[in-house]
């Protein structure tokens, strides 16, 4: 627990796993579970794929690009569960074809977890190499809309959650991004389209999550380092995850909620939440105050 270094909602600020979110938490069991993970092959997506495997998923789905690599995440999250089924698919989050493929060969599922992303090479946007630029729209905003066309049709019937990955730095002021519009304008659509998702399909759990300030390839790639900003642990995100995709937190739906919250406490703000605007993407001053 630390003093929390940007505005939040809960008084408490986690920067590392704690009780409440630890992987073997019964609270937080995804016994019998199939969950899926994009992104899965290093960071974030295999450190989630740990925390679901301790959680005692039945099965795990690892998408990447680089086949070795998910292999590495397996080996990981076999130790952590001998007794998952785990399954590789290196394929590309952005491509329809493959991801149909997936969904029929998983079948039922029960959370998608997605933590893939694209960083560009921070640039002003007159400046940028549009290919690069709009690379973080097709893997951070079009992947999302592939994955929900391929997987919505199996979901369980029981409960099922789709967690998107979300960097926070899409909701701080303009002059903090400059440089950074291809990366965070593309997270500001994806947690827009989380929102519209969670309304098209009720039956289903959607929320956008900041994982906090964790040190992986996309974060080295935006030239900040780790001395530079308040850091949080990988195990942040992977046990806020565990407990975002299960039924208590529903009332977070369409919501873009941050690992660093403590989830008692936003338990503790579920009318307040629930009631009205909080938490979802809009327009600063609107509806305008009668003059």
């Amino acid at each position: 627990i630390m003093k929390p270094p940007y505005p939040s909602l809960t008084p408490t600020w986690h920067n590392d796993v704690y009780p409440a979110i630890e992987y073997s938490n019964p609270n937080v069991s995804h016994e019998g579970h199939t969950i899926i993970i994009t992104g899965a092959g290093g960071g974030i997506g295999r450190e989630t794929a740990i925390g679901y495997a301790t959680a005692r998923a039945k099965h795990l789905v690892l998408v990447g690009l680089t086949k070795s690599k998910l292999e590495e995440t397996a080996a990981q999250a076999s130790k952590a569960n001998p007794y998952a089924k785990i399954s590789i698919f290196d394929a590309d989050v952005t491509d329809e074809a493959a991801m149909a493929k997936v969904a029929g060969e998983v079948g039922t599922w029960d959370a998608v977890v997605f933590c893939a992303g694209w960083m560009p090479t921070p640039s002003p946007v007159a400046k940028s190499d549009i290919s690069d630029f709009w690379k973080s729209y097709e893997v951070n905003v079009k992947a999302i809309a592939v994955m929900v066309k391929a997987f919505l049709p199996t979901a369980s019937p029981t409960y099922a959650a789709f967690l998107a990955m979300i960097s926070a730095g899409s909701v701080f002021p303009a002059q903090m991004l400059v440089g950074y519009a291809g990366y965070q304008v593309a997270k500001v659509a994806a947690a827009k389209m989380i929102e519209i998702l969670a309304e098209e399909n009720p039956n289903v759990f959607f929320a956008a999550v900041h994982p906090g300030m964790v040190e992986t390839d996309g974060f080295r790639k935006s030239g900040y380092t780790t001395d530079m900003l308040a850091m949080d642990d990988v195990k942040l995100p992977a046990g806020f995850s565990l407990w975002a995709s299960l039924p208590e937190a529903k009332f977070l739906t369409g919501r873009f909620i941050w690992a660093n919250w403590d989830i008692e406490e936003l338990k503790g703000m579920r009318e307040e939440i629930v009631s009205g605007t909080k938490l979802l993407f809009g327009y600063n001053s609107w509806p305008f105050p009668n003059m």
